[in-house]
């Protein structure tokens, strides 16, 4: 009775809170991540010569990227342990195999600890970043509007929002951008543009305006390998509104009356990349005029971007084809019908990019 109580405690033990998708996830999305982690640095394989020597010195160079991980003092005390099991293993001192295991452990302790620690600090990091953007769309007469955003790592770059012009509840910019990158970098970036982006426009009413005064600022903070793409609208109770898109995704605009999408491309670069006149001059508005029924969709490229398994992307004509196909219902509505065909599309793979859009249909 005492073994079987003492075997259903281990069970239970490992068997909690397990599940296949558990397995699944280690080994397609966590185990490719840490190989491409850990390979970053190194040559790729040439099999070409000779596979066995190319294969020794591959697994060799990924040994060593794998120490080079390791802060000085763990580096040191793995390499003990290895030399404290082996050594016991070849003159059978099994002391020194079960100190090298004693020392394994200790370290795996103290990368564990690590790693939860680092993974708290992301999900506040996340929670926080999370809390910046709306929660739900404004209400507007003219226009039924959904958005969504979803992050490939805990925190990410990109970013949307609804802000107030000059505290008018009838008129907002609405801005879907992308900070090139991901993961912390990018969020932080994030949370600045976000910050002088509510700040320009207390002072600021026209579009174009304050996307020079926000690039003047970008290039200033921005480290040069980073920049932010952004498609804005300029959003009232009327039917017509105005768009500008600085460098990135094309606007696409379903016509009621055509029954098809069309892209939108308004010229304009990416903002941060130069302080020089280049981007003022390059940067245009347009008017749009939405009659009931049209709809507008602004998103970043982890929608179109979005892969299988199979390293394909779900691409601008399925999202076009989509949209015709879902156009008669509520921005509620297509956001569930978008979700639902890319999450067919990808399956069990790992995101890719960082997903965000936003849907503006015109009552």
């Amino acid at each position: 009775m005492a073994e079987f109580k003492l075997f259903k405690s281990i069970y239970h033990l490992y068997s909690n809170d397990l599940s296949y998708s558990e397995f699944e996830r280690l080994i397609k999305r966590e185990a490719p991540e840490i190989y491409a982690f850990y390979s970053a640095e190194l040559t790729p394989l040439d099999l070409s010569k000779n596979k066995v020597s190319g294969t020794l010195t591959f697994l060799k160079n990924l040994f060593v990227a794998f120490l080079m991980k390791l802060s000085p003092v763990r580096r040191i005390i793995y390499s003990m342990s290895l030399f404290f099991f082996f050594y016991g293993y070849l003159y059978g001192m099994w002391g020194w195999s079960t100190l090298a295991f004693v020392l394994i452990n200790g370290l795996l302790a103290f990368e564990l600890a690590d790693k939860l620690s680092a993974r708290d600090e992301l999900n506040i990091a996340r929670k926080i970043q999370s809390n910046l953007m709306p929660k739900s769309p404004p209400k507007l007469i003219k226009y039924d509007i959904a958005c969504y955003s979803e992050t490939a790592k805990e925190v990410g770059g990109d970013y949307y929002d609804f802000i107030s012009m000059n505290n008018d509840n009838n008129h907002y910019l609405v801005i879907v951008g992308d900070i090139s990158g991901k993961g912390m970098a990018a969020a932080i970036y994030m949370v600045q543009v976000q910050a002088i982006l509510h700040h320009l426009i207390n002072f600021n009413s026209e579009l174009k305006q304050i996307l020079v005064q926000l690039n003047k600022n970008l290039y200033r903070i921005l480290k040069r390998e980073f920049f932010f793409t952004s498609g804005v609208v300029s959003l009232s109770n009327s039917n017509e509104l105005t768009i500008c898109r600085a460098g990135h995704m094309p606007f696409i605009f379903y016509s009621t009356l055509e029954k098809k999408c069309t892209k939108l491309t308004p010229q304009g670069i990416g903002l941060g990349l130069t302080d020089k006149t280049i981007f003022n001059d390059s940067l245009k508005s347009d008017n749009l005029e939405m009659n009931t029924g049209d709809i507008l969709l602004i998103f970043t490229d982890g929608v179109t971007e979005t892969m299988n398994n199979y390293k394909q992307q779900f691409g601008e004509e399925r999202l076009l084809n989509l949209i015709e196909r879902n156009a008669q219902k509520s921005a509620k509505e297509i956001e569930i019908a978008l979700l639902r065909e890319i999450n067919l599309f990808k399956r069990d793979a790992s995101p890719h990019d960082d997903l965000t859009f936003v849907i503006l249909k015109a009552n």
